[in-house]
């Protein structure tokens, strides 16, 4: 046998260890919900088998061993991930589309590349997360805590924010089109070049953000706190809107 399927049969083992021992329904739940039968995407036998390896939090320093000698993708897609700790993660490209991450700890992971598309990550713990050039579209992240997290190049389109701590995150060149940032805290975002085009920022808190060369034509504004927040000649408001009447300086 070669040693990548020497590899793969170490991992089947291990798995089928971790079936054995698993016997609480909170456990079980994680194998057995009809939501992440549907979801499942094509995987290769490896991304399978890792899958189940990591899915047992008991073998997951194994299984992102084992992802890394093997070279695949880490697929969650769908799984049932909510309250877990996952404390500075390393899910870099992981396929975590429909994924339910809500009340999870994601303090300081690594979620770069990482595909969130329609994901559950209401109450998540993201702090200092690194989630540039994330696919976060149609993601519900209401009331998360980003504070201090970098999500540059992310997309955000349709995504839901509403309540969620972005306080000093980097959202510099992100997509958040038509996304939903009612009542959410951005006091000193980084919104440099940023498409807010018909987002929702009604009642937000954008005190001190950084809003030069960023996108907000249709966007709403009502009730929004932009004291402070820099922009410049090539940031576009709303049709009509006064950045100065409303606390903005120009830089």
């Amino acid at each position: 046998m070669t040693p990548a399927h020497l590899t793969l049969a170490a991992v089947a083992a291990l798995a089928a260890a971790g079936a054995a021992r698993r016997g609480s329904p909170a456990r079980r739940r994680r194998y057995s919900t009809s939501r992440v039968r549907r979801s499942l995407p094509r995987m290769t036998a490896e991304e399978r088998q890792i899958r189940r390896l990591w899915l047992n939090e008991e073998h997951r320093e194994q299984a992102n061993d084992l992802r890394e000698i093997l070279g695949v993708r880490l697929v969650l897609a769908g799984a049932d991930l909510s309250e877990d700790n996952l404390y500075r993660a390393d899910l870099t490209g992981a396929d975590l589309t429909g994924a339910n991450l809500t009340g999870a700890i994601l303090k300081g992971a690594t979620l770069r590349g990482t595909d969130l598309r329609r994901a559950d990550l209401i109450e998540t713990d993201l702090r200092r997360a690194d989630l540039r050039g994330a696919d976060l579209s149609g993601a519900r992240l209401i009331r998360a805590d980003l504070f201090i997290a970098s999500l540059c190049e992310a997309n955000l389109y349709r995504a839901d924010l509403s309540g969620a701590d972005l306080e000093e995150a980097d959202l510099s060149e992100a997509d958040l089109e038509e996304a939903d940032l009612s009542e959410a805290d951005l006091r000193g975002a980084h919104l440099i070049g940023a498409s807010l085009r018909g987002a929702h920022l009604i009642g937000a808190s954008l005190r001190g953000a950084n809003l030069t060369g960023a996108n907000l034509s249709g966007a709403w504004l009502s009730r929004a706190n932009l004291y402070m927040a820099k922009y410049d000649e090539d940031t576009t408001w709303p049709t009509g809107f006064d950045p100065v009447a409303a606390g903005a300086r120009k830089r």
